[in-house]
């Protein structure tokens, strides 16, 4: 952690240190080129006084030149002391010269040179002990060797200033050369070192500047509400660290706190609406599911006493009854007042708010719309009449059809007896054979009658379910039901090996029943199929025919009593029922029940 407080300070570290180890390039950079250029001018300097010190000693040579062509015309006997003078000048001239002159000329030459002037001066005492008068040309010719000697003493000294000539131009031209290099060597540098202290200064104030730019912007949005914001810096110096800090008391005050917007939100989307007064009982804020139920814009209500809410009457005592007092009697309240007058049902709760310190504040007043839910119960109620005066028809439409049964097949059948039985007892009893007709007649009216009994029986009460199963049952109403119309009704089971429940056995027969009175009554078909499988823990019957076939949405509209009935045998044993139908496609049912085992 130590580490991290001072990652800004190491930061300024190193920056100054790379802005200082390229100061320290510069000046060693700046001290090569002084040494260099420190050595090329001593180096100047050396040749300088190489040249000069040459120069004397060609001045010397020169002088003795002079002099020795002046011998060819006269002289006098103290020329040969000032000669002698010359020559000793030129040999301290030559000495100059062996300690100036460095070892990359040809030493050689001057080391020669001494022999040289040594030469001259023998010469010269040779020339001045030959008699002036003699004719023999002695004079002269010492006289023209002083002058060789003297010339190839001068054309040496030439190869040495060549020498030191040609040191000179390269002395300047590396001196050229340095300080043209050591020139570029300082700008580029300084160049570097300026390019390195604006890029590096200009990061550095980014990255100080930009986190608490950071930080500005946060808590500029923290302040308008938005609390799932969070810092994101990741310099990895004390930026992060305050970063992490803020960032984990953010999450702390989210904890701790709910932000505005998050409560706006709450009171926006509320399903119910919630009103809010103060101390004095007058509105405060409403939601908009309120202002919605109640028909006005929220801020008309603001400062409204409640009986905008309940109605003047409600608030005709309200002098005489403490808040508390006032949060009973909304609780029974069981309506809202809308702004056209009407009454609004609604399931009204009440609650005192409390401030910091405790004490009652105002009331807050939730209450749940029931108009739909009225509106359905009123339509279940209607629903409900209808249905049981619809069942209530339908069983008087099946009683007509038993008394009709009785009347019409058992009761004239009865009837026809009884009149037979009256016929008997008048009856000749001397006349066997038309005695024995006659008891034939009765015995075959009786058969008809207990065959009757039996069928009106069957639709009653299936006592062939009782005894043999659902199977057996729905067969033998198949058998009848082709015995009986003009439509070709087959049947078939599968995987339907043991008895199920009495009562669900009951149901899906009457199912069976119903839909083969419909199938008979309205469908017109030619064909009908009914099927029944066992699924694993699941009775499945499935019933079809060619018909005519109906629009299913129209089903309650038309009052299907016989479907109605058979979906509500289905669904109280908790099955699923569905009807596929067009009109001129036929009709499919598709029942799914439970299993019950016996």
């Amino acid at each position: 952690m130590q580490t991290n407080k001072t990652t800004i300070r190491k930061k300024l570290i190193i920056r100054g240190q790379i802005i200082l180890l390229l100061i320290l390039l510069m000046i060693a950079a700046t001290q090569i080129v002084v040494n260099i250029l420190k050595k090329t001018s001593n180096e100047f300097v050396i040749e300088y006084h190489e040249i000069n010190a040459i120069q004397e000693l060609k001045l010397s040579l020169y002088q003795l030149l002079i002099q020795a062509n002046k011998y060819s015309f006269s002289y006098n006997p103290d020329d040969q002391t000032f000669f002698l003078i010359l020559t000793h000048q030129a040999h301290q001239k030559l000495s100059d010269c062996k300690q100036i002159i460095t070892k990359s000329h040809s030493l050689q030459i001057i080391d020669d040179f001494s022999q040289r002037l040594q030469n001259i001066e023998n010469f010269s005492i040779m020339f001045f002990s030959i008699n002036k008068e003699d004719k023999s040309g002695r004079q002269r010719d010492v006289l023209e060797k002083i002058n060789q000697e003297i010339n190839d003493g001068l054309n040496q000294l030439d190869i040495i200033l060549i020498e030191t000539n040609l040191e000179t131009e390269a002395y300047a031209k590396t001196n050229k050369t340095v300080f043209k290099h050591s020139t570029y060597t300082m700008l580029i540098l300084g160049v570097i070192i300026v390019l390195v202290f604006i890029i590096g200064g200009l990061n550095f104030i980014n990255n100080l500047t930009k986190p608490i730019q950071d930080f500005v912007d946060t808590t500029e949005r923290i302040i308008s509400g938005d609390r799932n914001i969070k810092v994101n810096i990741n310099t990895g110096d004390e930026f992060s660290i305050l970063a992490n800090s803020f960032n984990l008391m953010l999450d702390s005050l989210e904890k701790t706190t709910v932000s505005k917007s998050y409560l706006d939100n709450i009171l926006k989307n509320m399903f119910d609406s919630l009103i809010v007064t103060d101390n004095k009982l007058m509105i405060r804020s409403i939601n908009e599911s309120a202002s919605s139920l109640l028909g006005l814009p929220k801020s008309w209500y603001k400062g409204k006493s409640l009986s905008v809410l309940f109605g003047k009457e409600i608030i005709t005592q309200q002098g005489e009854h403490d808040i508390n007092s006032w949060k009973k009697i909304i609780k029974n309240m069981d309506y809202f007042l809308h702004s056209s007058g009407n009454s609004i049902p609604a399931l009204i709760s009440c609650a005192t708010l409390k401030n910091d310190s405790g004490k009652i504040d105002g009331l807050v007043i939730v209450g749940h719309d029931l108009t739909v839910k009225k509106e359905i119960e009123q339509k279940l109620e209607h629903s409900r009449k209808q249905r049981q005066i619809d069942i209530n028809e339908a069983q008087e439409e099946e009683r007509m059809r038993i008394a009709s049964d009785l009347h019409d097949g058992l009761g004239q059948m009865l009837t026809a007896i009884s009149y037979t039985t009256e016929e008997f007892q008048y009856f000749d009893k001397a006349n066997n054979d038309e005695r024995e007709k006659l008891i034939n007649k009765m015995v075959e009216q009786l058969d008809h009658a207990i065959k009757e009994s039996k069928n009106i029986a069957q639709n009653l009460i299936p006592i062939v379910l009782k005894d043999f199963g659902l199977i057996v049952a729905i067969n033998n109403l198949i058998n009848r039901a082709n015995e009986m119309y003009d439509i070709n009704f087959s049947f078939n089971a599968f995987d339907y090996k043991e008895r199920i429940d009495v009562k669900l056995e009951k149901a899906l027969y009457r199912i069976c029943q119903e839909s083969l009175n419909n199938i008979v009554k309205h469908s017109m078909a030619k064909n009908a199929n009914y099927q029944i499988f066992k699924q694993d823990d699941f009775i499945v019957m499935v019933i079809d025919d060619d018909g005519i076939g109906f629009k299913v949405e129209l089903l309650e509209e038309q009052k299907g009593i016989g479907l109605i009935s058979m979906r509500e045998r289905v669904n109280a044993f908790e099955g699923n029922f569905s009807i596929d139908s067009q009109i001129g496609e036929g009709t499919e049912i598709i029942i799914e029940i439970p299993c019950i085992k016996s």
